[in-house]
C-alpha cells in the first residue's frame, strides 16, 4: 500500500511531529521521508505499518468518532496561571477605572451641553419687566456673555462627548469580555487540577 505524501505530511503535521520524530518512528531515515514527503520516493512497507496506528488517530482517516482531547494538566504549569491571573486584575483595574471616570465626566457632557444650548434657550425667554430701583438694568439676560460660555464648552464636549465616551465604552466592553474570558480559563484551569496561584513578585 502506498501512501501519497500529502497523508504522509498530514500525519506529521497533525501530531506536531519533526521530520526526525516521525522518521524515527517509522524507522526509517529523516532524508528518505524528505523524499517521501515530495513524492520522490514510497515509503516502505514496513514503515506503511507503523504509520497506520497514527493514522487511525485522526478525525479524518479513523473508522470511529474521535472524541476531542480535554486539557492536559501540564498546560496549566504555575507560570501561566501566574500570567492569567496578573492579566485579570490588569484588566479589571483599568475596567474600574474607566467606568469611573465614564460616571465623574457624564456631569460634566450634561453641564456643557447645557452651556451650549444656554446663548438660545436665554434668547427665548420673553423681556422682562423693569425692577423698581434698577432703572438700567437690560430687560434680557447679557446674551454675549452665554455665548462666551456656549463657545468655551466646546473643549468639554470634545473631552467627553458622544465619539470620546464611544471609544472608553468599547474599550470597557472589550476589558468586560476580557475579563469574563479569563475567569472561564482560570475556573478551567482549577478543573484540570491546578494548584493554588503563586502571587506575582
Amino acid at each position: 500500500m502506498r501512501y501519497s505524501d500529502s497523508i504522509v505530511r498530514e500525519v506529521r503535521i497533525y501530531f506536531g511531529f519533526s521530520q526526525a520524530d516521525l522518521a524515527e518512528y517509522l524507522g526509517i531515515d529523516r532524508s528518505l521521508l524528505a523524499h517521501v514527503e515530495a513524492d520522490r520516493r514510497a515509503l516502505p512497507m514496513l514503515a506503511t505499518w507503523r504509520l497506520l496506528p497514527l493514522l487511525g488517530l485522526m478525525p479524518q482517516h479513523s473508522p470511529t468518532p474521535v472524541a476531542p482531547l480535554p486539557p492536559d494538566p501540564a498546560e496549566t504549569t504555575a507560570n501561566t496561571l501566574d500570567e492569567l491571573q496578573w492579566r485579570l486584575k490588569t484588566c479589571q483595574h483599568e475596567a474600574k477605572n474607566i467606568d469611573f471616570s465614564l460616571r465623574r465626566q457624564l456631569p460634566q457632557l450634561e453641564a456643557a451641553r447645557r452651556r451650549r444650548a444656554l446663548p438660545g434657550q436665554l434668547a427665548a425667554l420673553p423681556p422682562r419687566a423693569p425692577l423698581p430701583g434698577l432703572p438700567n438694568e437690560p430687560a434680557t439676560p447679557n446674551l454675549a456673555w452665554a455665548a462666551r460660555m456656549a463657545e468655551n464648552a466646546v473643549a468639554d464636549l470634545g473631552r467627553f462627548g458622544v465619539p470620546a465616551r464611544a471609544l472608553s465604552e468599547a474599550r470597557l466592553a472589550g476589558l468586560q469580555a476580557e475579563i469574563a474570558h479569563l475567569e472561564k480559563a482560570l475556573k478551567g484551569s482549577n478543573d484540570v487540577g491546578a494548584g493554588p496561584v503563586p502571587a506575582r513578585r
